[in-house]
């Protein structure tokens, strides 16, 4: 019995010490609290303030607080160390505590709640009893796509100056959430003209990791550096955040081989074959053009014979005569019919086997029947003096007859 008394009265005991404590726990709450930013964005930084508040009738001491959280707000930038807070009074007290959280970008979008465990003591009738207080505060992360903006020139790694090459953009969502409604809008640097029509892309989703590529045609001028400017604007997946910016793209332009194109012809008449064209074709750039391959095309009444040319060199400046031989459609109409010279060339500056290309744009002057005599007119001549000389000799030999009768008589 004597045994049964003690352990019962140990029971009491602890019992009473655990209501004893029990009483001093979650003494202490938030008040004026507050997450900035709100709505909070992943990749992005949170900061929680608050007032503490103590409900009991006396003073806490030594109170530390430490924040807590699970997979994968903190286990993958946990919060080091705890706060302490020290003394409180009864009440509100005035300081203010702020808590800095890094939230991954790789973190799904949802609500999380991180816990701030406050430990005190308090001294008590019974003695200094040891109790805390758990103040949760939950807050909704949205996931950030993050669209990515990069060019790259379609075989050399740069521009090449006055060609008119094609810049692939490369649109990427690094983020971790799907981006919607993306509107790109590119315009161009210095020396820097975008010959596309369209300069302004719109996709409806581009989900994380993936990519799609917009060609803008470009061309550079007088320059060695410039660049493509992107202004993004799109929207997270569920459409409750929008995001924006500006991402520069820098270009390298080299020096090209550049064509201007002139003729001293006066013109051809129609009706006419095999006939040569003089063109003088003038190297306006600024290195070298080597082993060009020139081409001629040409529209209705001019039908190119010989439409190839071939130039071993044509230094800065300098300027080469090629010919072409055309043909002349007899319906033709006197005019000026525009021709088209296609330029195919190596630089010393190119990556190996690298082909250049251009175009240079003229015209051809047709006019009316060519002066001296035509093919044709000359065969019509032939023919009239062969029947003349027939008919003489046909003459001639018949009043030879006439003559001999006579001679017989």
């Amino acid at each position: 019995m004597k045994t049964k008394s003690i352990l019962l009265a140990f029971a009491a005991l602890l019992m009473f010490s655990g209501v004893a404590m029990a009483q001093y726990d979650n003494s202490l709450s938030m008040v004026n609290m507050s997450v900035s930013p709100n709505p909070v964005v992943a990749g992005g930084n949170v900061t929680i303030r608050f007032q503490l508040y103590n409900a009991y009738d006396n003073w806490l001491y030594g109170t530390s607080i430490q924040p807590t959280s699970s997979y994968p707000l903190f286990n993958v930038s946990p919060i080091s160390g705890s706060y302490v807070a020290g003394q409180l009074s009864q009440g509100i007290n005035s300081k203010y505590y702020n808590y800095t959280i890094y939230v991954p970008k790789t973190i799904q979008s949802g609500v999380y709640t991180v816990d701030f465990t406050a430990t005190y003591f308090v001294y008590a009738a019974t003695g200094t009893e040891v109790a805390s207080s758990v103040m949760p505060v939950s807050f909704y992360v949205y996931n950030k796509p993050d669209i990515k903006v990069t060019a790259s020139t379609t075989g050399p790694t740069v521009l090449y100056e006055g060609q008119n090459q094609t810049v692939e953009l490369m649109v990427q969502n690094t983020g971790y959430g799907t981006a919607r409604n993306i509107t790109i809008n590119v315009t161009s640097g210095t020396g820097l003209d975008i010959l596309s029509p369209v300069k302004s892309f719109f996709i409806s989703n581009l989900t994380t990791g993936s990519d799609i590529e917009e060609p803008v045609t470009v061309s550079a001028q007088n320059t060695t550096d410039t660049k493509l400017v992107a202004s993004i604007n799109y929207y997270s997946s569920k459409m409750q955040q929008e995001f924006g910016s500006t991402q520069s793209m820098n270009l390298s332009v080299a020096p090209s081989a550049q064509f201007s194109i002139s003729s001293g012809d006066k013109g051809i008449g129609v009706d006419v074959t095999d006939v040569p064209v003089n063109f003088i074709i003038k190297n306006t750039g600024t290195t070298s053009a080597m082993e060009m391959q020139l081409n001629l095309q040409s529209a209705y009444p001019i039908t190119p014979v010989a439409s190839s040319a071939y130039v071993p060199e044509l230094a800065p400046g300098q300027s080469a005569n090629v010919t072409f031989l055309v043909s002349v459609d007899s319906a033709g109409v006197p005019g000026n019919y525009p021709v088209t010279v296609f330029e195919q060339w190596k630089q010393p500056d190119g990556a190996t086997n690298q082909q250049f290309t251009g175009q240079s744009n003229y015209f051809i002057p047709v006019v009316g029947a060519q002066s001296g005599i035509s093919n044709t007119e000359i065969g019509i001549i032939v023919v009239v003096v062969i029947a003349i000389v027939v008919i003489y000799a046909i003459r001639k030999r018949s009043k030879a007859k006439s003559m001999s009768g006579l001679k017989k008589k």
